[in-house]
């Protein structure tokens, strides 16, 4: 399988990978595959894993921790095959960044077109629990706290399991050190020789809208996932889906308000005017 059109970005929860990976494919009008955005639309292709059978409480509550990473390795192989499956659909041009925990560097490496587009990203322990933490109660759990408690110190183990794959390969991790501005231009330096020799044919426009349109099934399947449980109708962030390159605007829209726009077919306020 050809996938040197894929830029990797692997790291555990709260390690900022997704905000890098957004801040590189904006400023290099890149395809932009958030794996995490792909969870609910990929549940119905996965195998029915000892994971997939718990109930919410005997997931977060009633497992340690240890327990928890290995239902997310395993989880993540079968993952990966899906993601696989789907960076195989989309075009080839321009390059696609794809960031997602699930992105073990045992996994890429097996499929890496070169060493210089794989990038991994470990947090300091202390800042990667409080950032975790900070999310909030996990819905759906009768002891929402302690599950995201739980889910904290396995995905601490996680990016200790990050960290030494990454060793071992001899491919490039770097620890979550320094603010985010930083962290991103280390990423950029990392990338850019990659960037620069993949190909850049860009249709921006339809290249958001894929993005939003992803990100739209992703939350309206989740929530109608947690039924009878009813999750409030936030704002959400969905790309501006206008032909200026280099573009970073964002349209805070509820999830009715994006869906009420595609009914409509005009989209024109998923576009920020020109200055």
């Amino acid at each position: 399988m050809d996938l040197s059109h894929a830029l990797w970005i692997g790291g555990g929860q709260g390690s900022g990978k997704t905000s890098i990976a957004k801040a590189l494919a904006r400023r290099f009008d890149l395809q932009l595959y958030n794996v995490d955005h792909r969870t609910s639309v990929h549940e119905a292709r996965m195998p029915r894993t000892e994971f997939r059978l718990l109930s919410l409480d005997e997931r977060w509550l009633e497992a340690s921790p240890e327990r928890m990473v290995g239902f997310f390795v395993d989880t993540s192989r079968h993952r990966f095959r899906l993601v696989l499956e789907d960076l195989r659909r989309l075009p080839d041009s321009p390059l696609a960044v794809v960031e997602g925990p699930q992105l073990f560097p045992t996994s890429v490496s097996a499929v890496l077109a070169a060493a210089d587009q794989a990038l991994f990203l470990v947090p300091e322990p202390e800042e990667q629990r409080r950032r975790l933490l900070d999310r909030g109660p996990i819905p759906g759990t009768s002891d929402g706290l302690r599950a995201r408690a739980n889910a904290t110190e396995r995905d601490l183990l996680i990016s200790a399991r990050y960290a030494r794959e990454a060793r071992e390969l001899r491919l490039t991790w770097l620890p979550v050190d320094r603010p985010l501005e930083e962290m991103i231009e280390l990423a950029v330096t990392h990338f850019e020789p990659a960037i620069e020799r993949g190909p850049r044919v860009v249709d921006l426009p339809t290249l958001r809208r894929f993005e939003n349109d992803v990100l739209e099934e992703q939350v309206r399947l989740y929530r109608a996932s947690l039924a009878p449980f009813v999750v409030a109708d936030e704002p959400l962030r969905f790309a501006c889906e206008c032909d200026v390159p280099g573009c970073t605007a964002e349209i805070e829209l509820t999830l009715a308000g994006y869906q009420g726009l595609s009914a409509s077919a005009d989209r024109s306020r998923l576009r920020r005017p020109r200055p």
